[in-house]
């Protein structure tokens, strides 16, 4: 049985600092928390969860890993922890919360350190002081921290064969329209074998492909053209912040940490024990994942012009990426994050949804994307993150583990199937 869990921190409650404070959590518009989506009261902190995410964000700053390793990584942490909890199993009462923790601790060690090979003894010493601080794990702390490491070793194992980095060797296609490297020498493209990645939750893929973007040259493509040109002519400066902001490049925690950072602090806000904080991250690291996989899979379908090697007068408020224009990752990658987060959090729904459009938007004021690649993007991962919730409420809480020939691929459930396929259509 393949395994998944992941891990956060303390500190990422502080790092969570893009979102207002909530001094009154159940004054909040809507419910608080959706205990459909969780198994039980939500009377404890998931503090350690939180914390060894937070150090994972901080290693993704520390090692300037890319978005694409930042998201696979948060992923692979993620559902390491959760699985390593419920392998200890008996997180309903107090002690089953000092078991959680220590399974946490054990899973988030040995999945951070296949990601982070150099910093396996810090990682131990890491676990080792946290040990010393819960004297309450008791006699069992030691066989839960242990079950939780078998369970991330399982993890690891499958995300060896996950695929997802898989060398490609084929040929860029030429022709008006098409992407080219503008790199300087030019570069091979950038993920062109991640569409083909075992994902979490969709079958494939190519499962909820987009159409194509407009035909080149059309009147609906020069129209989105000009935008990108209007924009980038007359960019204001809040603009331009935006652009920034949302870049998060290699030497940051990466777009997916900014969501991380974000469930982070809803987590410690809401006050959810540990088993429900790791599925919070376990949810919106997967379907970020996912989304990744569906928007490069659309890419390389396509291998859509950038909007700058059209038009070559439109200046860039950020680095330009070395891969096809369309569908939008930034905005697949932040909309599925935000919905998922949204159904966990349904009173900060909106607040997210905002952000993941601002995210969106910020790809077009800095001259890399057309609208339609952002809109597409945002309907892309929204649609990734409504299967993936379908599939999760199709099993109970505690029997919600992967299948002997997927990780976490939860996708089995006709019923499940039709709901999200009638909402896709």
């Amino acid at each position: 049985m393949r395994r998944t869990v992941f891990t956060l921190s303390l500190a990422s409650i502080a790092l969570a600092g893009c979102s207002d404070p909530v001094s009154d959590p159940a004054g909040s518009t809507g419910a608080a928390v959706n205990a459909s989506l969780f198994g039980g009261p939500h009377d404890r902190d998931g503090g350690v969860t939180v914390f060894w995410n937070g150090v994972a964000r901080d290693l993704v700053i520390k090692y300037k890993s890319n978005a694409f390793q930042a998201i696979r990584g948060y992923a692979v942490l993620s559902v390491a922890q959760y699985q390593g909890i419920m392998a200890a199993g008996k997180s309903g009462s107090a002690e089953g919360h000092s078991r959680s923790r220590a399974a946490v601790s054990g899973a988030s060690a040995v999945a951070l350190t296949y990601l982070y090979p150099a910093e396996a003894a810090a990682l131990e010493g890491t676990v080792d002081s946290l040990r010393l601080a819960s004297p309450d794990q008791g006699p069992d702390g030691a066989k839960a921290e242990a079950a939780g490491r078998a369970a991330a070793q399982l993890v690891v194992d499958s995300a060896k064969t996950d695929r997802f980095f898989t060398p490609w060797t084929g040929t860029v296609p030429t022709g008006p329209g098409l992407w080219f490297s503008t790199a300087n020498p030019p570069a091979p493209p950038v993920g062109v074998l991640f569409g083909k990645a075992r994902p979490y939750f969709l079958r494939s893929g190519d499962q909820f492909r987009p159409p194509p973007p407009p035909v080149f040259g059309s009147p609906e493509y020069l129209s989105a053209l000009a935008e990108v040109r209007q924009i980038s002519d007359t960019r204001t400066a809040e603009q331009d912040s935006i652009a920034k902001f949302w870049a998060l490049a290699a030497g940051t925690y990466a777009p997916a940490g900014y969501w991380n950072a974000e469930a982070a602090g809803l987590i410690g806000r809401y006050h959810l024990r540990e088993r429900d904080g790791a599925r919070v991250f376990a949810m919106i690291n997967m379907v970020g994942f996912d989304a990744i996989i569906a928007t490069h899979d659309a890419k390389y379908t396509y291998w859509f012009i950038r909007p700058t090697q059209a038009d070559p007068g439109i200046k860039l408020s950020v680095a330009l990426p070395n891969f096809p224009s369309y569908p939008s990752n930034h905005a697949a990658l932040s909309s599925g994050m935000a919905k998922v987060l949204g159904a966990f959090f349904p009173g900060e729904s909106s607040r997210l949804n905002g952000l993941a459009d601002q995210a969106a938007m910020s790809r077009l004021y800095a001259g890399i994307h057309y609208r339609f690649d952002d809109d597409t993007g945002l309907r892309l991962g929204r649609t990734v993150a409504a299967w993936a919730l379908s599939q999760a409420r199709c099993r109970s809480h505690d029997d919600w583990r992967d299948d002997d020939d997927r990780r976490g691929n939860l996708a089995d459930s006709a019923p499940c199937i039709d709901i999200v396929e009638r909402d896709h259509r």
